[in-house]
């Protein structure tokens, strides 16, 4: 079985077909965003990821690896993921972290409106500021 092949992208092609009524990003896209908010000076160290196939969100640091082969982006938790597969992405407008059980919560504000300036200098992107944050939709869901 080759891992982050052509047969793995066939398969997220068959759930976003089996699961979405229209995809709003391409890969290309993807990548040409999560380039653009790659700066030092932008506060945006985590976010909150809905993949087609998995039914619940999963808090990440801000995928940046993009050096594996296109249709894939590198993430700290979850090693490569095929960019296709994201649902929706959000910013949170303040990222929580947990330092351990006996911590409190450290709480860091994300630039989310700057954010969202870059992507509408951009171009036309599906990214809307929410009471939650900056948020990114992928694909519509099948039914809504």
């Amino acid at each position: 079985m080759t891992i982050h092949g052509r047969e793995e992208l066939d398969r997220e092609g068959r759930d976003i077909a089996a699961n979405t009524r229209a995809s709003l990003m391409s890969d290309t896209k993807w990548r040409k965003l999560l380039i653009a908010l790659d700066q030092d000076d932008l506060e945006l160290s985590q976010c909150v990821v809905k993949f087609i196939d998995i039914a619940d969100e999963k808090v990440m640091a801000r995928p940046t690896g993009l050096y594996p082969p296109r249709p894939w982006v590198d993430t700290i938790e979850f090693g490569p993921i095929p960019l296709r597969s994201i649902e929706w992405m959000l910013f949170p407008r303040v990222a929580e972290y947990r330092q351990g059980p006996h911590f409190p919560k450290r709480r860091v504000h994300q630039d989310v409106d700057d954010a969202k300036r870059i992507l509408d200098e951009l171009g036309r992107y599906p990214a809307e500021l929410t009471e939650r944050g900056l948020l990114l939709i992928g694909h519509l869901p099948a039914e809504g």
